[in-house]
This record gives structure tokens, C-alpha cells and sequence, in this order.
């Protein structure tokens, strides 16, 4: 399908207040004025985007996407404690297709929030997983199978079919990622062994789109001390430069969090160009601290955001991340000139898209991919507009998307997925929590 998105505030390089963006197949052809491109591309079909903003969409670029079945369950505990006390013992009674039904509601309600991409790690079977969810929804994702220390064998031959079988499948909108969880969790000769794999598929499927490495790192003030206590390993200098003693940094490694780092740690990822995902909401609602955004990005690192896990947030609220980080940064810096609007939208779009291994997506331009949103600014919060991108940090709302376009094909129109009963699937979504709550119960302190 060709598509001409018409007559919307087109956020590209340059505003363009009556513009135009020309889409064939999965790419962007051209961006320009409404009454240019409407000569030019006569025969494209054509979405009316009067009154609307046109933005790339939102790529949120650390979540575990199928968690949304665990959203409100367990609240108001220390991190150690919900993930021991709660939350992994509850994993433990998944099935399959209850992780895929809670990555396909996760996929729903990245789409109907203006998120485009999403970068998670879960668990895969392949009887049931995110990717079959993602893949039917139309979302764009990279997706990793997450492993620990008693579980790499099994997780590394998992993440192997799962390359073979998925990654660069239609048309390169779904990827895999290879995903040790954590280095309090996962063992040095793990995260070798993770990182060995991790060049082993680039090597093989590398041609379809880069393989990252996504991990847990950082999060906890104790982080350090309880790597050391698990493993007897040294962590001077911190938890970054203990990775980098092992030899598995890279500019294709991901990590979320990133909140305790000491000056080495940081001076580590700039050398090696490691890309930090910060997750401010569900860091300060689990107590774990704020990221120094300021500080990594003026060491010329390409931070992007992520919400974490639907569990700890608990939405997939990418317009809500990005208005809190731009909060955190201006107020506990005293400083309202750090992290200017433009700037604090790349964080959600073309930075998450160089923290994925791409450079055709996160922005409106020629030849990039066609992954774009349109805003409804015909609403009473969303007017006047003076600075389009202040507007999109503090202003819009995620409510306020009304038609999506992933890789060139429309997955939300005016706030409706084409041939989708969304009531009836929000009824299997109860019916399958309570078929796992009544599993979850016994197994649950």
C-alpha cells in the first residue's frame, strides 16, 4: 500500500505546518509540503492529518512487555522483595499463551499510546511467546529471551531457534536480542558465554538487522556488594567496569537502569559506546533512584528511555516517560535550560532507534521507515501551539493518538485496529488472570 499522509504539522528535520509525508511499501519516499507532494504522489492513498501533528513514532526501548498480566499485583515493595517475594515465583506459573495473550494487550497498548517499537525481554516457547503476539498486532520489536544463572544453557540454545526462526521476519520488523538478566543474577562465565552468541548470530543473521545485547545494570544502590557476595567476583570501580573486565562491552550492549554508576563506570560506556535506557517511572515508584541523564548524554552517550515492565510502571506510557524525565532533569538539577524539548524527544525516538542497532527509524525522513503517529491537536489541552516540540513533551497526551503506521501499514485508524474485536479480546485477557491468579495463589506466599 502507498500512503500519503496529508495537511498535519510534520515533525521532521524542519516543522512543516501544512506538510506531507509519502510512504511506499515500508519506507518514507518523500516529506514536504501538502500541495507538492499531493501532485507528486496522486495515485497514494490518503490519510487526512488536518489539525494533527505527524511525529515518528515512540520507541521505547526497555520493557517486558507480557508483564501487563501482572499490572497492580504486587505493589508498594522494595525491589529485592518484589521480584523474590512476588514477582518470580508468580512467572513461574506462565504458560505460554498466557505470556503471549499479556504481550498482545502490551502491543495494543503501545499502539494506542503512539509506541511504535518495542524492545522487551520475556521468556519464548514456541508454543506461545511476545513475538507470535507481536507479530500478529503489527507493532515493530526487538524481543530476547531473558536467562539467569541457573537457567544460560537452556536461555542461550533458547535464543539460538529463537534467531533462527524470527529475527528480520517481515520485512526486518521483528528482531531478537540475546538476554542475560542481570549481574547480580547471571554469572561472568554466563554474560562471556551470552556475549560469544550475541557475535555468533550477527555473524549468521547480522544482514537482517542487528542483534544487541539488552541487561539489567545498575539498578540498586547494593547492586555491586550483591554481585560480589553471588559470584566473588571484583567489582571496584563499579558493576560497568566489572562488565568490562569480561570483555562484553560494546556498542550494541543495552542497558537498563543505569542509576548507580560510579565515574569509571560511566567513562567505561563512553569508551565502548554502550547504550543507556532509562526508565524514570518505574524507578521512582520502586524507590531505586533517578539516571543522571545529564551527565551520561554530556559524555556523548546516546541515552534513549524505556518504561520497564507494565508491573513496575505501570503503563507503556512513552509521552508520560518522556515528560517526567524532562521534569527530574530540570528539578533536581535547579535548572530549567538541561534537556530542551527537542532533545528530550530524540531520547524517545531516534536514539532508542540507534540503542536497537538502527539507522533508518526514529525520525520523518527519505528513505527511513515508515513507523509514524498522528497526534489529534483538536483537543483543549492540545491548543495554542507555539513550540510543536514543548507541545509533544508536556502538552500532548498518549489519548490524544489517533492513527499509527507501522512499516508502512495503518494498525490503528482514528483509535481503532482494523478487524479487531478489542472488547472481546479484553474479556480472554480476565478470563486468562484469573485462570493464572488461581494457579499464582498457591504458589504465593
Amino acid at each position: 500500500m502507498n500512503i500519503l499522509v496529508d495537511g498535519g504539522i510534520v515533525v521532521s528535520d524542519k516543522v512543516i505546518f501544512d506538510g506531507a509525508v509519502a510512504i511506499e511499501g515500508n519506507r518514507i519516499v518523500a516529506v514536504g509540503d501538502s500541495s507538492e507532494l499531493r501532485k507528486r504522489f496522486p495515485g497514494f492513498e490518503r490519510v487526512d492529518a488536518k489539525g494533527c501533528a505527524v511525529v515518528p513514532g515512540l520507541i521505547n526501548t526497555h520493557t517486558h512487555a507480557a508483564m501487563t498480566l501482572f499490572r497492580g499485583y504486587s505493589e508498594d515493595l522494595t525491589l529485592f522483595d518484589w521480584l523474590n517475594k512476588r514477582i518470580w515465583p508468580a512467572e513461574s506459573m506462565l504458560t505460554p499463551k498466557d505470556i503471549q495473550i499479556g504481550a498482545e494487550l502490551a502491543a495494543y497498548e503501545s499502539l494506542l499510546f503512539g509506541t511504535t517499537t518495542l524492545n522487551s525481554m520475556y521468556f519464548y516457547s514456541d508454543e506461545g511467546s511476545e513475538l507470535h503476539a507481536f507479530e500478529k498486532v503489527g507493532v515493530r520489536a526487538t524481543v530476547g529471551h531473558g536467562f539467569f544463572e541457573k537457567t544460560v544453557e537452556n536461555g542461550l540454545k533458547v535464543t539460538e531457534e529463537m534467531a533462527k526462526r524470527w529475527h528480520g521476519k517481515d520485512g526486518g520488523r521483528l528482531r531478537v536480542s540475546v538476554c542475560p538478566h542481570a549481574p547480580y543474577s547471571t554469572g561472568p562465565k554466563s554474560y562471556v558465554m551470552a556475549y560469544e552468541l550475541q557475535k555468533k548470530l550477527n555473524n549468521i543473521y547480522g544482514d537482517k538487522g542487528k542483534i544487541i545485547l539488552h541487561t539489567h545494570v545498575a539498578e540498586s544502590r547494593e547492586e555491586a556488594s550483591v554481585v560480589k557476595a553471588a559470584f566473588n567476583v571484583d567489582v571496584s570501580g563499579g558493576v560497568v567496569v566489572y562488565l568490562s573486565r569480561l570483555g562484553v562491552l560494546s556498542n550494541t550492549l543495552l542497558m537498563a537502569h543505569a542509576i548507580h554508576l560510579t565515574e569509571q563506570d560511566i567513562e567505561v560506556m563512553k569508551m565502548f559506546d554502550v547504550k543507556p535506557s532509562l526508565n524514570p517511572v518505574s524507578n521512582l515508584k520502586l524507590g531505586m533512584g533517578v539516571a543522571d541523564c545529564i551527565k551520561l548524554l554530556e559524555h556523548g552517550l546516546k541515552v534513549s528511555l524505556g518504561t520497564d515492565g507494565p508491573a513496575s510502571n505501570n503503563t507503556l506510557d512513552m509521552f508520560e516517560t518522556m515528560k517526567i524525565m524532562s521534569l527530574l532533569v530540570k528539578g533536581l538539577n535547579r535548572d530549567p535550560t538541561l534537556l530542551p524539548s527537542r532533545e528530550a524527544f530524540k531520547l524517545a525516538t531516534e536514539y532508542g532507534a540507534e540503542a536497537l542497532g538502527y539507522h533508518d527509524l526514529g525520525a520523518i525522513r527519505p528513505g527511513y521507515l515508515a513507523d509514524i503517529v498522528i497526534l489529534d491537536l483538536n483537543q483543549p489541552h492540545a491548543r495554542p501551539i507555539h513550540d510543536i516540540y514543548a507541545h509533544l513533551i508536556y502538552s500532548v497526551r498518549a489519548t490524544d493518538v489517533k492513527t499509527v503506521i507501522v512499516n508502512g501499514k495503518i494498525v490503528l485508524e482514528n483509535r481503532r485496529f482494523p478487524g479487531v474485536d478489542i472488547q472481546n479480546f479484553l474479556y480472554e485477557v480476565e478470563r486468562v488472570r484469573e485462570d493464572l491468579f488461581s494457579r499464582i495463589k498457591d504458589a504465593v506466599t
